[in-house]
């Protein structure tokens, strides 16, 4: 949001300040790639992308739904973000070694047609566990354990160990390929569709 826009340079600046660091002792930037907030993961994108044009240093697009993974340290994870609009972004990832390998690709759905795995020891987060309670709740098929509290959304330590991760096996990609990651086409209700949906 715009207030969001207006910190996060300053904040970026005093981050540095306190660990006396210069953006030119930086050897990557990792940033949230989505899916999430269509502004939220254009404004991380762009933002990357100008620090690491200014200092030529290579950038990470960390998935999202990945980050949110990470932070549960579990091995089966099936991530369930609310992508607002009634639907969320889902995905299901398998830890092998220090990998997060999707078994499920990030896709968007109404909560009611999130679908969980095959196989046992899934483990379910995410905002939209929260935000849609009462679909999961009575849905007969949706039997796997659902983590709340601190694992309704990833942190920053989450993306900077993934981009740690990735930039050491070289895949760190260049300012100008970094892209965000959009599942959705549309990103707002019509008027009419916002007036029945209420």
């Amino acid at each position: 949001n715009q207030n969001h826009s207006e910190h996060v340079l300053p904040m970026i600046d005093n981050l540095l300040e306190i660990n006396d660091l210069s953006l030119g002792d930086i050897d990557v930037i990792g940033f949230g790639a989505g899916p999430g907030s269509f502004t939220g993961v254009r404004l991380a994108c762009s933002v990357a992308q100008g620090l690491a044009f200014g200092v030529n240093i290579p950038v990470v697009p960390v998935p999202s739904l990945e980050a949110l993974a990470q932070k549960t340290n579990r091995d089966k994870v099936l991530v369930c973000q609310d992508a607002r609009m009634s639907q969320v972004y889902a995905a299901a990832f398998e830890r092998i070694g220090d990998i997060w390998v999707p078994m499920v690709d990030p896709y968007v759905c109404d909560p009611q047609d999130v679908t969980i795995p095959a196989g046992d020891g899934w483990v379910a987060c995410g905002s939209g566990f929260v935000s849609y309670k009462e679909v999961f709740e009575t849905s007969k098929k949706f039997s796997i354990p659902i983590l709340n509290g601190e694992y309704i959304r990833s942190t920053a330590r989450e993306v900077l160990k993934i981009t740690c991760r990735d930039f050491l096996a070289g895949k760190a990609v260049s300012a100008e390929d970094a892209i965000p990651t959009y599942v959705r086409n549309k990103v707002a209700l019509t008027l009419d569709e916002q007036v029945s949906s209420r």
